[in-house]
């Protein structure tokens, strides 16, 4: 089995032939913190480089079970990403971010990713500019998800989620991700929109997504949205208004008006 806690990622197996347990690691200062801390009986600490987890010690079941009824009494944090990267730091929290990724797919009922090379946009990306993926987010009835970002920052009052694809993500993965992490909806991608939307920094693309009615919520570690709100396609627009950045302004209307032209077209397909 796979374990991730705030202080390792361990991979255990039971060897053939054998009646012990292998804890195998990457890194072995994972092995190091869960002997201390949860493991005293866990054997002394093997390097094998060349191998899938370079390093690994043995312990019984018994002990194991121990040591994990521990972790699990020792849980008293409200997010677990967050956890990580106060006790191992951003990089290792982005590490396991891909893995969530990775496995938001196993959220949406019936999710069918559209291939990244069918997708209507070019392969380049204008110089001095990053690529963001993000979503328009419907419910079965038309309405709209939108997000109010925090302190109203560079004139943006309500949008869309959107972000920077982290490393080795898709298109779709970083839209998925930055949806659920903005909004709290676990969305499905049904189509995405043509078009490419230029902000301040970003070339920003988007996928028209489904929700379930009622879905969504304040996420509870992200700290650019302050509140979320389901309105009408008018109503989306009127706070769209409220943006004083001309630029965003712009570019926000633009992609209400192409998802709603998209989300349309989607249904008549349906």
């Amino acid at each position: 089995m796979w374990l991730f806690t705030p202080i390792g990622f361990f991979s255990i197996v039971q060897k053939t032939k054998t009646k012990h347990l292998t804890v195998r690691a990457r890194v072995k200062e994972d092995l190091l913190a869960l002997r201390d801390r949860y493991l005293p009986e866990l054997s002394e600490v093997l390097a094998t480089p060349g191998n899938d987890y370079p390093f690994r010690g043995t312990v019984s079941h018994e002990a194991l079970a121990r040591a994990v009824g521990k972790i699990v009494l020792d849980v008293d944090y409200s997010n677990f990403k967050s956890e990580v990267a106060k006790k191992q730091g951003k990089a290792r929290e982005q590490c396991y971010h891909q893995v969530w990724a990775a496995m938001l797919p196993l959220q949406a009922e019936n999710f069918a990713p559209i291939r990244s090379n069918k997708l209507p946009w070019p392969t380049t990306v204008k110089a001095g500019y990053k690529l963001a993926y993000g979503g328009v987010v419907f419910d079965e009835h038309g309405n709209i998800l939108m997000r109010e970002q925090h302190g109203h920052y560079d004139g943006y009052v309500w949008t869309f989620p959107k972000g920077r694809p982290n490393p080795v993500e898709t298109p779709e993965q970083t839209a998925l991700r930055e949806t659920l992490e903005e909004t709290g909806a676990a969305a499905q991608i049904v189509t995405p929109i043509p078009g490419e939307y230029a902000g301040g920094t970003t070339i920003n693309r988007y996928f028209v997504m489904l929700a379930p009615i009622g879905s969504g919520g304040l996420p509870e570690d992200d700290p650019e949205t302050v509140s979320v709100r389901w309105v009408t396609p008018s109503e989306a627009k009127t706070l769209i208004d409220q943006t004083t950045n001309p630029k965003g302004h712009r570019r926000d209307t633009a992609v209400l008006a192409a998802a709603l032209e998209a989300w349309t077209a989607w249904q008549q397909r349906s």
